[in-house]
């Protein structure tokens, strides 16, 4: 039972990839990527309530998230016909940019490799969880949204940065950079 938060975020990692086989049958491709975002949620949950978090759970949590948002990128710029790729590309670039500086920062000063789970970070996730849909089906991407989603992403990067250079010890489950939640060590 304690591997079972590991099999749904590794399970997560085969999913995303078959979005990409699936992206002209509506339903199997509605199924899998709601099943992408159920297993997103309830694998940390689950590993807090079975008393199995583990560092490799932790990274193969960030893991999936990483190639779920990469598909989800490539699918959005790819089949989405009015695109505006290069706006899309400036603001997956400033907030990766962010997002590498906070990983070297994470290397740096605590020595591993990991993203930080604040509630702003699951917050962008939702928020670009529901936008693929809409964009995909309406073949529509309207600029507000790109404004909104690229301003949540980035504040939540940047909150992770301050909570990164503020903090003494590494917390991959700090909720925010106001929380005074206990430093857990992982």
């Amino acid at each position: 039972m304690k591997l079972l938060p590991n099999l749904l975020s590794c399970s997560r990692i085969a999913l995303s990839v078959m979005l990409l086989f699936l992206i002209d049958k509506p339903v199997p491709f509605a199924i899998m990527y709601f099943l992408c975002g159920i297993s997103d949620l309830i694998d940390g949950y689950l590993a807090r309530l079975l008393n199995a978090e583990t560092t490799l759970g932790i990274k193969l949590d960030s893991l999936g998230d990483f190639i779920f948002y990469a598909v989800w990128l490539f699918i959005l710029l790819t089949f989405v016909k009015n695109a505006d790729s290069g706006r899309i590309i400036i603001c997956v670039t400033i907030v990766a940019i962010i997002r590498i500086a906070n990983l070297v920062i994470t290397k740096v000063k605590f020595r591993r490799w990991n993203v930080m789970h604040t509630v702003g970070n699951k917050l962008t996730g939702l928020a670009l969880f529901l936008m693929l849909p809409i964009c995909v089906y309406t073949n529509n991407i309207p600029f507000w949204s790109m404004i909104v989603f690229g301003a949540i992403a980035a504040l939540s990067a940047l909150e992770e940065s301050a909570i990164l250079l503020k903090s003494k010890s590494y917390d991959a489950n700090r909720r925010s950079v106001l929380s005074s939640c206990q430093i857990r060590s992982q």
